[in-house]
């Protein structure tokens, strides 16, 4: 997890004197002790699995296998410091200027944050939706112009129910802002393996009273 500052580390420190916590085991990789007051109050999913785990299993362990660790690990950092950071990337290239990396790390952030928004949705998260929402918006508005964007209207659109319309509508936005976009060969592909994604632009165009 990302480091802690003075206060969150008060209080972390304060969570740790207390016996209700469970151990949450990520993809057999990571395993994090959480705690009851923390998590279960911000998740229904959470706190059925907690009076599950502990009818289960002595320890309370919650095993959540099927989730990208690294995503995981920003959902647990939302816990408990109500944000959330990226993985680092790989040690800026020297030769690349300060500008260009910022746009990469950007463009690098969007599908991350579509996979929390999923993530957030899946563990009924509601606040951590909303912020992987606010940061996807926010990013989109600077890297709408690469592939990890199109990756990110693929995650929205393949990995969310058709009546969760947050990250869906965002994409959405940005593809109408940048209308440029649909003249190229792999933004139509990507169109074209979404469904339902051409009606809703075209819906979009037409509320806004432009077709």
């Amino acid at each position: 997890m990302a480091s802690l500052s003075r206060p969150q580390k008060d209080l972390h420190e304060s969570l740790e004197a207390q016996a209700s916590r469970f151990s949450a085991n990520v993809a057999t990789s990571n395993t994090y002790a959480v705690h009851h007051a923390i998590v279960c109050p911000r998740s229904e999913f959470f706190a059925a699995a907690c009076r599950n785990a502990f009818r289960e299993d002595a320890e309370g362990r919650i095993s959540l296998p099927d989730n990208e660790p690294a995503i995981v690990d920003m959902m647990v950092q939302y816990f408990y410091r109500l944000d959330y950071r990226q993985p680092p990337e790989p040690e800026d290239d020297p030769s690349v200027t300060d500008q260009k990396q910022k746009s990469n790390q950007k463009a690098h952030s969007l599908l991350l944050h579509a996979k929390v928004y999923t993530l957030a949705e899946k563990y009924a998260i509601g606040g951590l939706k909303d912020l992987a929402l606010s940061k996807f918006k926010t990013a989109a508005a600077q890297a709408w112009d690469t592939v990890d964007f199109l990756n990110a209207a693929t995650e929205a659109y393949t990995s969310t129910v058709d009546s969760d319309r947050g990250m869906r509508d965002a994409a959405i936005e940005a593809f109408a802002k940048h209308k440029d976009l649909l003249g190229r060969n792999e933004v139509k592909t990507v169109i074209e393996g979404l469904g339902s994604f051409a009606f809703d632009l075209l819906m979009y165009f037409h509320r806004k009273g432009r077709i």
